[in-house]
Parts: C-alpha cells; structure tokens; sequence
C-alpha cells in the first residue's frame, strides 16, 4: 500500500509542475501580448498625433516621436491634416517594426518608419505641443482628437483653469494606457483624453488561468481516483473467486506497481491454505467414517448372537444396544453422504419422477413417526418433475421429519410450479426459527439454542444434506415463518436441470 501511495503522490507532483509550468508560459504569454497591444495603441496615438502635427505645419522636435517622417506635401494646412487623419493607416510588419501612412496609398501625404521602440515615449509632450499649439482652433483640435481610432475624447462641464493638462502614463516596452485632463481658455468645461486600454485585464487572465490549473489537476485526481475504483473492483472479483474456491488467480491481476497483485497473492495464499485444511478435514472424516463401519457391523452381529445366549431380563438391554449402535449407523451414513455432496465426488441421475409418489412413500414409511400429527398434502398427482429420485427423496424425508420434531399438532406440504422452477413447501406449528438464526441451521453438526435443542434428536446433518441436494439440483432452500407460527421450509429447484448426471 506505501508503494500506491508513492505512485499517487508522485503522479500528483509530476502532473502538477507539469500544469504550473504551463500556466507560467500562459502567463507569459498574455503579458507579453498584452504589452504588445499596449505599444501597439501607444504608437497609433504617436503616429496620429505627430502626423497631424506634421500636416498642421506644428513644429516638434524628431525625438518626440518614435517615427522617423516623410513628408510629402509642400505647404501643410490644418485642412489636410483634419480631413486626412481618419485615412491614417498603422501597419505592423515584423514584431517592432512598424509603417504609418497618411491619405491614399497610392499618392501618401506623410510617410512615418518605425525601426523598433525606445524606451521612452513621448506622448505627454507631444500632446501638449498639439494641445497648446495656435495654428488650430479649439473645435479643430477637438474634432482631431476624436478623430484618432485609438482615444476616446470625452466633455465634463466643469469650470477648471486655463491650460490645465495633467493625468497619469505609462512608457517604455511595457506602456500601459494614460489619461489626460484639458481645459481651453474661453471654454467652460474639461475634455478627458484617455489612451483605449486592453479589453481583457491582466487580472483577468491570471483568474483564468488559475481557474483551467485547478480543473486540469481536478481531472488528474479524478483519474488517480478512478485508477484505485479499478483496481478496488478488481481485488472484489479475486476475492469472490477466491471465494468460490479458485486458486492461481494472480496470473490475471493487471497491476504495474505490483500491490495489488501481492495483496491478491496473499488471499490466493490464504485461501489454498484453507482449502487443503478443510480437504485434510473431509478426508479425516470419510476415512474414520468408512473405518467405523466395520466395528459397528461386528457390534450389530454381535448383539444378534447375545440374544440367543442370554436371558429374557438382558433382551432389553440388548435391543437398547442396538438402537444405539443403529444412530451411530446413521450419523456414519449421514457424514459419508454429506462429505460427497460437498466435494461433488456423488454423481446424481435426473430423471422424470412423480412428485405426488415421493411424498406419499416418506409419509408411509415414517407412518409411525407421523401419526401423533395432523398431515394437510397438496401435492398435485399428475406432475413429474426432473430431479434425482433418491437423492430427492432423502431431501424431502429429511425436511419432513424435521418438521415433525418441532410441530405441536400439524404439518402442511404444499407444491407449486412455473416456467422457471418447482417448489416443495413443509410447514409446521412449532415454535419456529429467529430471522438471525435462519443461516445457522444449514451449518453442519451446528444447533441452535433455543426449543430447537438435542431433545428432538438429529446431529445437525440433516438440514446441510438438503441445501447440498437443492444446490446440485440448481436450486436452494428457503426459511420463512409459516402462517400457523412455525418454521415454512422451501425447497426450490430449477425446471432446466436437464443434465442426465452432475458432479
């Protein structure tokens, strides 16, 4: 199990460097495109600005701008620079290399290159040279401000003092946006100047990020977990062919790591070590079983020859010797039979037999056992089944005359069929058996402790022999309480049991 967990925690740390590492390079990548935009909306508001200067005929010095210009006009106006700024043209060749042009392409008024950014730049100074220029009206200011595609001009009516242009910006590779406050003499209200920022936050992106990291590694987990749910099914299903008594089922564990196979091969272990002890037991069993049917035979023979030489005051106890010699006769027979039912070493023989025939000959040959009780049968007499006759009939004896035992005054047997199965029920008046003592009766040489104690004879067997005869026959024994009170037994079998013999 330390080796699992290794595995788990080893898979989580790879896989989570491996999900940071991308969010970094994520990350990085959003920054550096980010910045590029906001260098990108830098230089439009350069290029705008100082081509409209250009035209206009203001004068500014060349560092102001990150353009080197090209003008191609003789004589600038303010005409051609505010009817010409809405046909500026910013194109981006390469990564830092920039072209601005101004008017057609064909026939350029102004002509602006940009080899790569410098550290610096100069829009606050540009745009108060704009700003404070008197070759252009208020209004023709105004309307070339809002003009550039890449600023958003906006009015507050608030008296402020003349000139005022002040706000924040950002320069260099990095630039961010800015903004700007101005105010014209004669005019009574403020004009907000402020560079278009990036739709998308920073912040944004950051949150997004995190958000995709937690839910790639969420899906590791799960992965990991459904790995565990697997191999966790796969232990259940060798454990219940472990349980059903198959070994080498290590052979077909799918585990890499191993631990899981060697918990497997410790159950494998475990339970072949089971099963050769309870083969051991079985054989132990049988042997002392067919071991003692010699004396018990020389003990019968025996007893017989005494009768002859003895008075009539030892007959009685000769015949109580016999009776017992008889019942350990029958716990031999009885321990022989179930051991050969358990390991399948009895072949069974179906046949088509009158169900109706089997229960009349067990209540006729058991008469003088039965008689102190009320029999209610019904059993149709036109129905064969297919079973076992002998094996069937031991089954259906042993139900009845252990009902017999615990009845007060009554047993009821009762038969049903459908298409799937048949269906034996033998019910009595007794005191019954408690729903959590139900499994118990069918545990060899085990018996309860309640009213149903060694008063009423037996030795356990009797109720195990008829669960290993139900179960050869596909079928099993059901407890249930009967409606006078008592114990219902249900002895059900499958109507498919068509094999002429099973081992």
């Amino acid at each position: 199990m330390r080796v699992e967990i290794w595995r788990l925690y080893r898979h989580l740390i790879i896989t989570g460097g491996i999900i940071a590492i991308c969010c970094y390079i994520a990350m990085m990548l959003f920054e550096r495109r980010i910045n590029t935009i906001r260098v990108e909306r830098l230089l439009c508001v350069d290029a705008h600005v100082s081509s409209a200067m250009l035209l206009s005929g203001i004068e500014f010095d060349a560092h102001l701008s990150q353009f080197s210009w090209t003008l191609h006009v003789s004589e600038p106006s303010v005409a051609q620079a505010v009817q010409n700024i809405h046909t500026h043209q910013l194109i981006a060749h390469l990564e830092n290399s920039y072209q601005s042009i101004v008017g057609p392409k064909e026939a350029p008024l102004v002509e602006g290159e940009l080899n790569s950014v410098k550290s610096i730049l100069y829009l606050e100074s540009l745009l108060l040279k704009l700003l404070n220029s008197s070759e252009l009206s208020y209004a023709q200011k105004l309307d070339l401000l809002s003009k550039i595609p890449c600023v958003t001009v906006s009015l507050f009516e608030t008296q402020a003092p003349d000139g005022v242009m002040n706000g924040t910006l950002s320069s260099g590779a990095s630039a961010g946006e800015g903004a700007f406050i101005w105010s014209s003499e004669g005019v009574s209200h403020l004009v907000s100047v402020e560079i278009y920022h990036p739709g998308i936050s920073f912040k944004y992106i950051v949150v997004f990020v995190v958000v995709i990291a937690l839910l790639a590694m969420l899906l590791v987990i799960w992965r990991e977990l459904l790995v565990l749910d697997r191999k966790r099914q796969s232990f259940e299903s060798i454990t219940r062919e472990i349980a059903r008594g198959r070994s080498a089922v290590t052979e077909e564990v799918a585990d890499s790591s191993g631990t899981l196979k060697e918990l497997a091969y410790s159950f494998d272990s475990m339970s072949s070590h089971i099963q050769r002890l309870l083969k051991v037991q079985r054989e132990m069993i049988n042997a002392i079983s067919h071991e003692l049917r010699t004396p018990i035979a020389r003990l019968r023979f025996g007893l017989e020859v005494l009768k002859d030489d003895v008075d009539e005051a030892a007959v009685t106890t000769i015949d109580g010797l016999e009776g017992d010699v008889e019942e350990l006769n029958t716990l031999v027979d009885e321990v022989l039979t179930y051991g050969k039912l358990e390991d399948g070493s009895l072949a069974l023989h179906f046949a088509s037999v009158s169900i109706y025939h089997i229960v009349e000959e067990i209540l006729e040959h058991n008469k003088t056992l039965l008689q102190h009780l009320a029999l209610e049968v019904n059993v149709p007499e036109d129905v064969n089944v297919n079973a076992d006759e002998h094996h069937l009939r031991r089954a259906l004896q042993n139900l009845i005359l252990n009902a017999s035992k615990y009845a007060s005054s009554k047993i009821s047997i009762s038969f049903t069929l459908d298409e799937e199965r048949w269906q034996l029920d033998i019910e009595d008046d007794g005191p019954g058996i408690p729903f959590e003592d139900r499994d118990k009766v069918f545990i060899p040489f085990h018996r309860l402790d309640n009213s149903r104690t060694r008063a009423s004879g037996g030795y356990g067997l009797g109720l195990a022999i008829v669960q290993r005869i139900a179960f050869w026959h596909g079928g099993a024994v059901l407890i249930d309480e009967s409606e006078s009170g008592g114990a219902k037994f249900s002895l059900i079998w499958s109507r498919k049991q068509h094999q002429n013999s099973v081992s």
